[in-house]
């Protein structure tokens, strides 16, 4: 329980039908420290996540994850991006943190871990398919592509079938006091909405000066470091140009940042690693499937050739722009998620 809507509704309905719930937070952060940020589950969101466990009558837990979000999430976010590259925390948050620490914990009470995620799990023959969401606006299944047959087996999403007004309006019936909260931001941690200020302030002295240049090497400009920076970027780039420019490619071990037109930042091909199949398994075919890049992409049809080593080969029909190394790529059979690997530089 986070403390906002969704998964305030969740428990709602799960109560409603009758299971025993118990409601659990996640405190995340040192929220003295301002180089961690502020998570949704800050100490305003605890104490709302509090009041709808004691209205539903059902038990309440602080679990205290701090040191494995900051080790396994947040750590690995800033990393990332002094590397050159573009992180997704909320995959690294559900992969390492919810449906791995927090889902082994619900296990040893003999429970099902469930959330307030807008996806759904549907028992398909002998296998669990894990499927978007209901609401295409808030379709979170992007996020949830790690998750395995093992994971699946004891997760439920009971919002997932529903879409976001039914579920304010599900919340606002259930008199529960955060029917009418605001969402929270999509990087929960980052204050403010500026990833590159958040690096600085986690490692200070870290990040590399270095040069942007167009494809021969000519120097347009200066930056401050490289995670200021990801694959696709038109804004920002630190120099003024007659044509739209677009970060084609970043180089960390020489601190330069590769401009382009958009062709040159767009790609109908590239490798993919760490791939998780939510079957356990690679399909059959190689596709075609749907292919998102990032989480608000739209997707574009291609092929998915699964290699060695946890690796695969993207080849999608058309080019697409930005796509990034390290953000993740999800592979879709029509409402079903196959599964997904991080972007590797090619």
């Amino acid at each position: 329980m986070s403390g906002g809507v969704d998964s305030s509704a969740a428990a709602a309905l799960l109560v409603a039908q009758g299971h025993e719930v118990v409601g659990v937070s996640m405190r995340v952060h040192d929220f003295s420290d301002r180089a961690r940020g502020r998570s949704c589950c800050a100490p305003d969101d605890l104490d709302d996540a509090r009041a709808v466990a004691r209205h539903l009558g059902i038990p309440f837990y602080v679990a205290n994850v701090e040191e494995e979000f900051g080790r396994r999430v947040v750590d690995r976010f800033v990393d990332d991006y002094l590397a050159g590259l573009t992180p997704n925390p909320c995959i690294a948050c559900n992969a390492e943190v919810k449906f791995d620490w927090l889902l082994r914990r619900a296990r040893g009470i003999g429970a099902k871990l469930a959330t307030g995620h807008y996806a759904r799990v549907e028992r398909r023959g002998e296998r669990m398919a894990l499927l978007v969401g209901a609401d295409p606006a808030k379709d979170q299944s992007y996020f949830l592509h790690g998750l395995g047959q093992a994971e699946l087996e004891d997760v439920v999403f009971p919002v997932g079938h529903l879409p976001k007004p039914e579920v304010r309006a599900l919340a606002a019936s259930a008199g529960l006091s955060t029917a009418a909260k605001a969402e929270s931001q999509e990087i929960c941690f980052v204050t403010d909405g500026d990833a590159s200020r958040f690096v600085e302030l986690r490692r200070p002295g870290a990040a590399r000066p270095g040069e942007v240049v167009d494809g021969s090497g000519r120097v347009l400009g200066r930056h401050g470091g490289v995670h200021r920076f990801t694959v696709g970027q038109r804004r920002g780039l630190g120099f003024a140009s007659g044509a739209p420019a677009y970060v084609v490619r970043i180089e960390p071990e020489t601190a330069r940042v590769v401009v382009g037109s958009s062709s040159e930042a767009s790609a109908d091909r590239f490798p993919v690693e760490d791939v998780r199949w939510v079957a356990s398994h690679p399909p059959a075919s190689s596709g075609p499937f749907l292919v998102r890049v990032r989480h608000r992409h739209d997707g574009e049809q291609g092929q998915v050739v699964p290699g060695p080593g946890g690796r695969a080969e993207v080849r999608l029909g058309a080019p697409v722009r930005g796509v990034a190394p390290g953000q993740a790529a999800v592979f879709y059979d029509g409402d079903e998620v196959v599964g997904g690997g991080r972007i590797a530089r090619g």
